[in-house]
């Protein structure tokens, strides 16, 4: 570790309770420092109160090089101390990267009351993803989803390594992968996530993206004709549909329904260029098996599964689900299922 690099390092007190008082004290010689607070009932004056305390006794975060943080803590009577690692033999001093602490930081007071802090020992995060959010209150924040005991919802957690993790609810949102839960996953790192081409672009607006990837992927898989496919403009979609499809590969939706709007054109996409077909077809299913069966989400993965990759079982369910709408008022979604699947059996399977 470089000791002119500016980190967050980990502070402890001989003094047990004084917390938030070093902190404003350092915070008023101009110093960056933080202290996890949570919420808490206590009596005071006969009556209970709700008041932020410590989320950790003893735990002081500290901004500077190693050099700068031992001078602050040198000349005061608090005795401080920068906390070293229980590994390496203890050699290590506890610090954090600044851009991780920050987004501890920002994570953790956006949540407010809605965060639930846990020690080291109490939370396993290889079993998550390790994700960013995009939009919503934690937009642009990076963590590990995953599901806690006792928790209903799937919680983001960010965590300072070795020494505490917070919890928050997600509200549904759009999630980019970042790195799988295979990985190690016990820090928070920016990286371009592996599935995206080195340079590539991310998407800016993803309802559009997904909607131009699913109308390029329909129109070159079932409207072009085999003659078309020497012109230009063929070639000019073609490169366009590799585009487009390489912008969304990094992201993944929270709830089914999401993942279903960008699992769905991901696959038309890898068949018409043939590329990771396998894998966007694992996708489908997975989203699929999530998704309630009045799902039209659902129903339309099995029509192209049924088209695409001759799914025999997905085919004789939609042939049920159309049998079953016969004689009946059709409403506006069920007719366009209808035109789409008359499109895709009753029309010559393109080339």
């Amino acid at each position: 570790m470089d000791e002119n690099e500016v980190r967050w390092y980990v502070i402890g007190s001989v003094t047990r309770g004084r917390e938030l008082k070093i902190r404003d004290e350092l915070r008023r010689e101009n110093h960056e420092c933080f202290v996890p607070l949570r919420y808490d009932v206590r009596k005071k004056c006969g009556q209970r109160q709700r008041t932020l305390v410590p989320a950790v006794t003893g735990l002081i975060f500290l901004c500077g090089t190693l050099e700068d943080v031992r001078e602050i803590i040198r000349f005061r009577h608090d005795g401080l101390f920068i906390r070293k690692s229980t590994y390496s033999n203890k050699e290590d001093y506890l610090s954090v990267s600044d851009h991780d602490m920050r987004n501890f930081i920002a994570v953790t007071e956006q949540a407010g009351e809605n965060i639930t802090y846990f020690n080291p020992d109490e939370i396993h995060l290889q079993v998550g993803d390790k994700i960013r959010v995009n939009g919503g209150m934690f937009d642009g924040r990076e963590g590990v989803i995953m599901r806690i005991k006792g928790k209903r919802r799937r919680q983001l957690v960010v965590s300072i390594p070795d020494i505490v993790y917070a919890a928050v609810e997600l509200e549904p949102e759009l999630l980019e992968l970042i790195t799988s839960g295979q990985q190690d996953s016990t820090s928070i790192v920016e990286k371009t996530p592996e599935s995206s081409p080195k340079g590539n672009r991310r998407t800016q607006n993803i309802d559009e993206d997904k909607k131009l990837l699913s109308d390029l992927a329909h129109r070159l898989l079932f409207e072009v004709t085999s003659s078309y496919q020497h012109e230009k403009e063929y070639f000019l979609w073609i490169s366009e549909l590799r585009r487009v499809r390489e912008r969304l590969l990094p992201y993944k939706g929270y709830i089914a329904a999401q993942e279903a709007e960008l699992a769905i054109p991901l696959y038309l996409a890898a068949v018409k260029l043939e590329e990771d077909v396998e894998a966007a077809e694992q996708r489908v299913r997975k989203v699929m098996e999530r998704l309630n069966d009045s799902s039209f989400h659902k129903l339309y993965i099995r029509l192209y599964l049924a088209r695409l990759a001759g799914d025999e079982e997905s085919r004789r369910k939609v042939e049920e689900q159309v049998a079953a709408w016969q004689g009946i008022r059709l409403t506006p979604k069920q007719k366009e299922f209808l035109d789409e699947y008359k499109l895709l059996f009753d029309s010559p399977k393109k080339d």
